[in-house]
């Protein structure tokens, strides 16, 4: 797009900004359904209000070149009436911030109305994460030799040896697995490339998966396409197995093991980051294998207790066993 006394409409826009997510910037599915309903409430909210409206079309549509900051504030001022969350409202402001930085990037727009409006403060919740025994109870509480089966295993596996997103492993090919020397080559957030490790137990698990993959080809009523060939993990159906499938998956095997907490996909990922701190693994080293841009998120994903900080303090500085009376 070019920055013209042209209108855009919102629906264009939205499309282009979509287009870009998914084809520059391989971002997940599941976030890019969330950018389309945050933009599309804004859009709807903006046309109840009656603002921001282009006057050459009917019915009316929103001109991107028209939202200014005060629209934006009349929005969020809105989401608060409503009583919406904090952490709800937070994220529909971070998308309209990407979507007009993206307008703003591509000359669509002459400034970003959206630069400048704050985030509002959230309280910093600690992420669910399994403990030790709730992972031996999960994989202990698993029977079966049937294909799907040690597919799930293999899948949970998986989740906590790497830390990966579920994203990810729904969209791991055959190529990138590497069973003799237990690595995985992932493109992450960002089509960012890095190599993920994992242990005898996953290894195990993939080699048995695969070693029975093929049988969920013969449900099929065509031939495989190259897709689904590459697929590591499959549905029953022998077509790609979806995130949300993962995530129904996960639930699956919480549920039966009686564990009462609400975890998630997410928690294997964050146990990932905890068990491997709590181990004494170097926390740039853990930034690396979880694939974050910055240190701080790693950090945010870590669950480690006082107790165990200064265990790992007295064993490891040199000061630590120094009586006062030395100092």
């Amino acid at each position: 797009m070019k920055r013209t006394d042209k209108t855009t409409l919102m629906n264009d826009a939205i499309t282009d900004f979509i287009a870009y997510l998914r084809y520059e910037r391989n971002v997940s599915e599941h976030t890019i359904k969330n950018y389309q309903s945050d933009l599309k409430q804004f859009q709807e909210a903006l046309i109840e209000m009656n603002l921001c409206l282009s006057q050459e079309i009917q019915p009316p549509q929103i001109a991107v070149q028209q939202v200014d900051r005060l629209a934006i504030q009349a929005f969020l001022g809105r989401l608060y009436r409503q009583k919406r969350e904090k952490s709800s409202i937070a994220r529909k402001l971070s998308a309209l911030k990407s979507f007009f930085t993206f307008l703003w990037k591509t000359s669509a727009i002459p400034a970003n109305p959206a630069r400048s409006i704050p985030l509002p403060k959230l309280p910093q919740r600690l992420p669910p994460v399994f403990q030790e025994e709730e992972i031996d109870r999960l994989f202990a509480g698993i029977s079966g030799v049937d294909v799907l089966t040690l597919r799930d295993i293999a899948i949970l596996e998986t989740l906590y040896a790497t830390g990966m997103r579920v994203e990810e492993l729904a969209k791991l090919r055959l190529v990138q697995l590497h069973l003799r020397e237990r690595w995985i080559k992932i493109r992450g957030k960002g089509n960012k490339e890095r190599i993920v490790v994992f242990g005898k137990p996953a290894a195990d698990a993939l080699k048995r998966y695969i070693a029975r993959r093929q049988e969920l080809f013969d449900h099929r009523n065509h031939s495989a396409s190259s897709q689904e060939e590459e697929s590591v993990f499959l549905n029953w159906r022998g077509g790609p197995l979806s995130s949300r499938s993962i995530r129904r998956v996960v639930k699956k095997y919480v549920e039966k093991t009686n564990l009462d907490r609400q975890l998630s996909p997410q928690s294997f990922r964050h146990s990932f980051a905890s068990h491997l701190l709590q181990a004494g693994a170097d926390l740039r080293v853990i930034q690396e294998l979880l694939g974050h841009a910055s240190l701080s998120t790693t950090q945010r994903y870590t669950h480690v207790s006082v107790d165990s900080l200064l265990d790992v303090y007295h064993q490891a500085h040199p000061a630590a066993s120094m009586d006062k009376t030395e100092i």
